[in-house]
């Protein structure tokens, strides 16, 4: 009797015990996000969502500015990057209220160009789709060259207030506001927050000797120069300057 009770309790904690499940086969289909799939929509859902989308449309294509040509991301320099770090040095400077003497912008965070002619709320939205925010960094001069050597194995990112020369993807010569860079001192450099923290390989950021975060959205502050040169009757544009030189 004993035997068959034990043999009933040991079966209860087999049946129990939690099941070992083995992928054995799996299957992946592409579902296109286009015209085809409105057929599969939720009419109910279109409904509901209609307002918000016109609303948010309407927001979208306010005409802020115009654009006096297209500008687009791309190394060694360029005219997208060019303007976008200039816009940083100058957005760092003001709140701060002293001269800040650089910036650096990964080309990986401008995800759209500026087409010619009128820039709207959406034009931004397009370039900078995330929520970084402004970041003022302060590194000694031998990590700005660490900072630089990454710069040239990449082949150029945005940068403002400096001057590199590359060549063999390492640099050649560099200067920082026109000056020989010193080891000691310590400079400035406006930059995203994603970039403060060491990401795109540019590792010396996330080690700064001091760091003010401004709260301040990238987004915002590129809306709020493009509203600024239109009240000037002025048009967004930006020149190549060889900032960034390939020999």
């Amino acid at each position: 009797m004993k035997n068959i009770l034990f043999l009933f309790i040991l079966g209860l904690f087999v049946a129990c015990s939690p099941q070992k499940w083995v992928l054995v086969d799996s299957v992946a289909i592409n579902i296109p996000i286009d015209s085809t799939t409105d057929k599969l929509a939720s009419k109910e859902m279109e409904q509901f969502i209609a307002p918000f989308k016109e609303n948010i449309d309407k927001e979208m294509s306010q005409v802020i500015g115009k654009s006096a040509f297209t500008m687009r991301a791309g190394k060694p320099e360029s005219l997208l990057s060019n303007w976008n770090s200039d816009v940083y040095l100058r957005a760092a400077s003001k709140f701060l209220q002293e001269d800040i003497d650089m910036a650096v912008v990964n080309m990986g965070s401008l995800r759209a160009p500026i087409t010619k002619g009128d820039i709207t709320v959406g034009s931004i939205f397009q370039l900078m789709p995330f929520e970084n925010e402004l970041v003022v960094l302060w590194l000694k001069g031998s990590e700005i060259k660490k900072l630089f050597s990454i710069i040239a194995q990449e082949g150029g990112q945005g940068i403002a207030g400096a001057t590199l020369k590359i060549k063999d993807n390492q640099i050649a010569e560099s200067a920082i506001q026109g000056g020989k860079i010193e080891d000691d001192k310590e400079y400035s450099i406006a930059t995203n927050d994603f970039l403060a923290g060491g990401n795109d390989r540019m590792l010396p950021l996330a080690t700064p000797e001091k760091r003010v975060d401004t709260g301040l959205k990238i987004r915002n502050i590129l809306m709020e120069e493009v509203i600024k040169t239109n009240q000037k009757g002025e048009e967004v544009s930006a020149k190549l300057d060889n900032r960034i030189e390939i020999l």
